[in-house]
């Protein structure tokens, strides 16, 4: 290594250019990224010394970091339904993912009194909870059912999803969304 820097100061200054200038030109991509990425360091670090000491700080505050808060799975319980209906809003239900012909998947909210009463959905796919609708509309009993599903969404932790056959269906939704202000339950475009 001594002998090779010795060497170096014997080689004349242009051949020692030339040979910068061949490295250079056979360089790969990644050799000049990493050059370039090591030079941008050392500087930033030459002219800001209080860059040094913030990186040490948050590499302190990582061992601080606490774990994110776990919930247990969702107690999906299946209620037998009791509607017969033969109309086309029927068999669009019974085809969301995760149904079972013949009972509703529910989640069990809990109400003021401590009572518990079920909130039906269509289908279950993993933490999400489904619910299709044909037609969205914005009146006192679809409201209540969206603030009935939003909050027992909310209490067993989970995310909903809304199904809807079009996209004029879908706008509808996330409009009764935004004036209801709920948060927790997504839209979906799903053909009939």
């Amino acid at each position: 290594m001594i002998d090779a820097a010795i060497s170096a100061e014997d080689t004349p200054a242009r051949i020692q250019v030339s040979r910068a200038a061949s490295a250079v030109a056979n360089a790969s991509a990644r050799d000049v990224g990493r050059f370039t990425g090591s030079v941008a360091g050392n500087v930033a670090l030459a002219a800001a010394p209080g860059a040094t000491l913030s990186r040490v700080a948050a590499l302190r505050r990582l061992r601080v970091a606490r774990p994110r808060r776990t919930f247990d799975p969702p107690q999906i319980g299946w209620v037998k339904e009791t509607t017969k209906s033969k109309k086309p809003w029927k068999a669009y239900n019974d085809a969301a993912t995760g149904a079972r012909p013949g009972p509703a998947p529910t989640l069990m909210r809990t109400m003021v009194d401590g009572s518990k009463r079920p909130v039906k959905f269509d289908g279950v796919r993993g933490d999400y909870v489904i619910d299709r609708k044909m037609k969205v509309v914005d009146a006192p009993n679809a409201r209540a059912q969206l603030l009935r599903q939003s909050g027992v969404l909310a209490e067993h932790h989970l995310i909903g999803l809304w199904e809807v056959p079009t996209a004029a269906q879908k706008t509808k939704a996330l409009k009764l969304f935004k004036k209801m202000n709920v948060t927790n339950i997504h839209v979906k475009v799903v053909k009939r």
